[in-house]
């Protein structure tokens, strides 16, 4: 056999792994056109349990025989296999819209939908908000593909996921020149670690959709930094992807502030490393100096990012309010000691109050999480010790990323505290972009040592750990009672119910809702509804029906009575993804089919409870 002919053969994949992926990407289609055939009548108070069994069982086959094929073939066919796991994971991530959900998103999220069809017309534009780029993107793809505006919401946060699908992996090679260590990257990436579902979510969410686009910037920068795609047309000091740099941190600012921050803060670590090294070199090895200056500086990066930030985010209140806030909570915390991780006791306590141990939620939420910041810690460990040696653009690379953990982790820690605690685990979602990073080529690192021993079965165990701590971290993507919470799907009903309500409303009557009120509704119809008529039922006192219809909040309503908005979705949300925690089922068919228990001499409740019936009939689709 010729040399070019044995190097054919090298390259060609073994016949068996080419009917797997034939097996796999079949498998693949069939499960998502399942998906697609079968859409969402209504609320689904779990997105895994509603979808059909056959799309899980396609796009689990097809993760599975992508994960074999990238561990035992080789060039062509190993990237195929990560290519069609990597789909499988963007056909999971894409579900609610094969669902074809109305609007994937609550809270929050109904707030930017209104803002985002706001900024169709000629009132509300591009500066009225603080945090503008997530919903232009939003509406240039539904403008583009001719989709309503809240599937063009949808589309940003799934554009903004496959970003970091794609971006890590290359982020991994551009210091890690080897195909393994991309292949571990892309992995890491599948894992979605940023996604925590307490203050980071797989709904439209302005910070994370920023954290999600965060590699492209993470990539553009080592790419400066490790000189990598020189023009020999360009100084020395710069290249083409440092010129793109400031576009890209440009819109990071557009898209959150608060995550500028953070990238602001990790950029001025990395200059203040490099200046420090390059010192270092200079002084003690004085003939290399020019090795020193292996990796250019980002002093015009940092000076713009800076200057980009303070200009834009003190045009708003929103900054100064932030800050105060962050400094009243610290402040408090010095003085009482009292306040530290409120949301996360918060979350333990409703979590132990249904039978749930802090052990399970934890296993659940974050033990891949807890998995690759032991990796990251370990690797940041064995170069300190010198225990990796000549890699010199990975080393710098966890080196610049391991003293980030010196600067973002105060900033971080005394957003733990307080009642801004709920910020630490939007900054949690942040820092894992870095530590999936760093875990990746830790992972490498490990591979590297191991690859000797790591033949033949051992390479399915193998394949098999990295489908189940892929399943394991992506079944708590979406919220689910599998981690105690309802799915954030708005179905149309509601939307339609709740314009009912609004139009037809006695006037002056106040409208409530069970934990929420519809102030969101309001924000996402555009409704002109006064703010001191809406009402929100959420605190642990409204645990009956009977003191929700005596509820009265403020005395500007000039009627009697209020409206109780509920839903299916609320139902469900209480009963099977809260598990009964405040309300039972007693509780809604009171209200809904009025109960022989009211005390209908009161006229207020009889008041209450006739409206209530109509209220639930309208957003339930049985009026």
């Amino acid at each position: 056999m010729s040399p070019s002919q044995s190097q054919h053969a090298d390259s060609t994949s073994p016949r068996w792994t080419r009917v797997l992926l034939v097996v796999g990407f079949l498998g693949l289609a069939g499960g998502v056109l399942t998906a697609r055939a079968d859409p969402a009548t209504g609320y689904e108070v779990s997105v895994y349990a509603a979808t059909p069994p056959a799309f899980w069982v396609g796009i689990i086959g097809a993760a599975t025989i992508g994960t074999v094929v990238a561990l035992f073939d080789r060039d062509l066919g190993r990237i195929t296999g990560v290519s069609l796991t990597g789909l499988s994971t963007v056909s999971f991530l894409a579900l609610p819209l094969f669902r074809g959900y109305y609007f994937f998103g609550s809270g929050d999220a109904l707030t930017h939908l209104g803002w985002a069809k706001q900024m169709l017309g000629p009132e509300f534009g591009f500066f009225d908000l603080i945090y503008p780029g997530g919903h232009s993107l939003g509406v240039f793809l539904s403008q583009t593909m001719g989709v309503p505006v809240r599937w063009g919401m949808m589309y940003a946060m799934l554009t903004m996921s496959v970003l970091t699908l794609l971006f890590v992996p290359l982020a991994v090679w551009v210091v890690v020149r080897d195909s393994r260590a991309v292949i571990i990257a892309a992995f890491t990436a599948m894992l979605m670690l940023p996604i925590n579902n307490i203050s980071t979510h797989s709904h439209f969410h302005t910070y994370t959709l920023t954290t999600l686009y965060f590699p492209f910037v993470l990539y553009l920068l080592f790419k400066h930094l490790t000189r990598d795609a020189e023009d020999v047309s360009l100084p020395s000091w710069t290249a083409a992807t440092s010129l793109v740099l400031p576009i890209a941190l440009a819109a990071n600012v557009f898209y959150h502030p608060q995550v500028a921050v953070n990238v602001l803060i990790f950029m001025g670590t990395v200059l203040a490393v490099g200046v420090a090294w390059r010192r270092r070199v200079r002084v003690t090895q004085p003939a290399a100096a020019d090795g020193g200056q292996r990796h250019r500086l980002i002093l015009g990066q940092v000076i713009f990012l800076t200057v980009l930030l303070g200009v834009w985010a003190t045009q708003y209140q929103q900054t100064f309010t932030l800050l105060n806030n962050v400094y009243l909570s610290a402040q408090a915390f010095l003085t009482t000691g009292t306040g530290a991780g409120q949301v996360a006791a918060e979350r333990g306590g409703s979590a132990q109050a249904i039978g749930v141990s802090l052990v399970e939620l934890f296993v659940k939420l974050f033990a891949v999480n807890a998995l690759y910041i032991a990796l990251a810690a370990g690797l940041v460990a064995a170069l300190v010790f010198g225990m990796i040696q000549n890699r010199s653009d990975s080393d710098m690379a966890v080196t610049y990323i391991g003293f980030s953990a010196l600067t973002l982790g105060p900033f971080f820690a005394v957003q733990f505290i307080g009642d801004v605690s709920g910020y630490f685990f939007r900054h949690l979602g942040f820092a894992m972009v870095l530590v999936g990073i760093v875990g990746a080529i830790a992972l490498y690192h490990l591979s590297d040592t191991l690859q000797d021993t790591i033949r033949g079965r051992r390479k399915a165990i193998v394949a098999v750990l990295t489908v189940a701590v892929l399943c394991l971290s992506l079944a708590a993507y979406f919220p689910s009672p599998y981690i105690y919470n309802p799915s954030p799907q708005s179905p149309e009903q509601q939307f339609v119910g709740y314009d009912t309500t609004f139009e037809h409303r006695a006037e002056g009557a106040a409208v409530a809702g069970i934990r929420s009120g519809p102030g969101r509704f309001s924000d996402a119809l555009n409704d002109d509804f006064d703010p001191r008529l809406m009402w929100t039922l959420s605190g642990e006192q409204f645990n009956s029906a009977e003191n929700v219809t005596q509820f009265r909040q403020y005395s500007y309503s000039e009627q009697p009575f209020y409206y109780l908005v509920v839903s299916e979705k609320d139902k469900d949300r209480e009963l099977d993804a809260f598990r009964s925690l405040r309300y039972q089922e007693a509780d809604f068919e009171r209200i809904t089919d009025g109960g022989e228990s009211a005390n209908l001499t009161d006229p207020h409740e009889r008041w209450v409870r006739r409206l209530l019936r109509q209220s639930a009939r309208e957003l339930t689709g049985t009026a």
